[in-house]
């Protein structure tokens, strides 16, 4: 290229032989294939770089090649009508897609023995996001051979995605695992020892009975913090009893909860299952709400701490009709004084949507239960019958105005 540019430079006896555009034509297309090469190249070295903790096998490509033979046809054989078959491998074509699936979709391997905890967090929590059961499975395959741990909040996150997938075994190997190497914490608590994640498996693959054993007696020895860490659990295992699971398994789950109550004096449980229960569609859930509510002074308690705050939400779905059992179950329990809050809510509710039959009902109630209202309640129904009366008012004299009005005479001249 060198000689060429001096060629073209110097060299007049070569420019007639060699025009000047056709050297700017390859000129340009030289440094267009290379600017192409170039990207490739920076394209591909990324991609290695971002996927070096992850390496993937780039073998299905060559395993997937196949060999395809061909006949060719030469000009005698062609006259002889005779086929000779000679083998010809088809070469497919390089795409960045497949190859970014090969890198993707391939089989995790990569020995874990030479890693620290960070890269070894990094790895499994990369396939717990993915949710990449088969890459996950070998990684604690690995951590078991190796008996190289991640760190403590990795591995709670990675025992918790097993418990869903009912990998018992697995969990069991692990939490042995952990308490190998950490000796100290065989004298702690369940928590400590991790056995919520085995309840919680025990949960997920229907033995019901034997998970809420296993919950009451681990949290029988938690503190108040680890109990933190049982309500979550207790949480889900509640949303998927609500109203779909029998009654006899709701019926666990509320013994669980007022064990929870009695013994540990511990009432988030049972308030977020009475909570659940009152508001499911199912009569037997509604049904064991009130049974909760009527047999639970320290329920009625810290549901009527929560009042304001249920009672929005209610009315921010509007759920009016959850209210007003809400308002009879506190007058079963001559709870007037949660009634009367409940009733300023309901009557603030109907004022701002201007339905002056509501607010009339809510003031009748009111006096019928003798729940004296405060005066902003009187004010606020007498605008709304004097906005309807002065409308009614108005309407009434433009049709008079409109009767009383002569139509005007016109004098046509022709």
């Amino acid at each position: 290229m060198a000689a060429l540019l001096a060629a073209t430079r110097h060299g007049a006896m070569f420019r007639p032989s060699v025009p000047s555009v056709w050297i700017l034509s390859w000129l340009v297309s030289y440094q267009r294939k290379s600017t192409n090469i170039s990207a490739v190249d920076s394209f591909i070295s990324e991609l290695m770089e971002n996927k070096k903790l992850k390496w993937k096998v780039l073998n299905s490509r060559h395993r997937s090649a196949k060999t395809k033979y061909a006949s060719q046809k030469s000009e005698h054989e062609l006259g002889m009508n005779v086929l000779t078959p000679t083998d010809t491998i088809l070469r497919s074509s390089f795409r960045f897609s497949e190859l970014y699936n090969e890198l993707t979709n391939n089989p995790l391997v990569i020995d874990i023995s030479q890693l620290d905890v960070s890269q070894v967090d990094h790895l499994l929590e990369t396939a717990l996001n993915e949710r990449n059961v088969e890459d996950v499975n070998r990684l604690l395959a690995q951590i078991l051979e190796y008996k190289h741990l991640p760190s403590l909040p990795v591995l709670n996150a990675a025992l918790k995605f097993l418990s869903h997938q009912t990998q018992m075994e697995m969990i069991e190997q692990l939490t042995a695992l952990f308490l190998e190497l950490h000796p100290e914490e065989q004298q702690s608590t369940a928590i400590g020892r991790l056995e919520h994640y085995k309840a919680l498996c025990q949960w997920k693959l229907g033995n019901t009975l034997k998970s809420l054993e296993a919950f009451r007696a681990i949290m029988a020895d938690c503190n108040d913090d680890q109990l933190l860490t049982v309500d979550h659990i207790l949480l889900e295992m509640i949303d998927e009893t609500i109203g779909r699971k029998s009654e006899a398994v709701l019926l666990a789950v509320i013994n669980l909860c007022e064990f929870c109550l009695i013994d540990l004096h511990h009432d988030f449980p049972i308030c977020y299952v009475w909570e659940k229960s009152f508001l499911s569609e199912w009569h037997s859930d509604q049904e064991a709400a009130k049974m909760l509510f009527d047999r639970h002074g320290a329920l009625r308690e810290a549901v009527s701490r929560r009042i304001t705050h249920f009672c929005y939400k209610l009315l921010y779905d509007n759920n009016v009709e959850k209210v007003y059992q809400l308002i009879e179950l506190f007058l079963k329990h001559d709870m007037k004084a949660e009634c009367k809050s409940l009733l300023i809510r309901l009557f603030e509710f109907q004022y701002w949507r201007k339905n002056l039959r509501g607010c009339s009902e809510i003031m009748q109630n009111a006096i019928d239960l003798n729940i004296a209202l405060p005066e902003m309640c009187n004010r606020h129904l007498l605008e709304l019958l004097l906005g309807r009366s002065t409308a009614g008012m108005e309407q009434k004299e433009a049709s008079k105005h409109s009767k009383n009005l002569k139509p005007n005479k016109y004098e046509l001249k022709f």
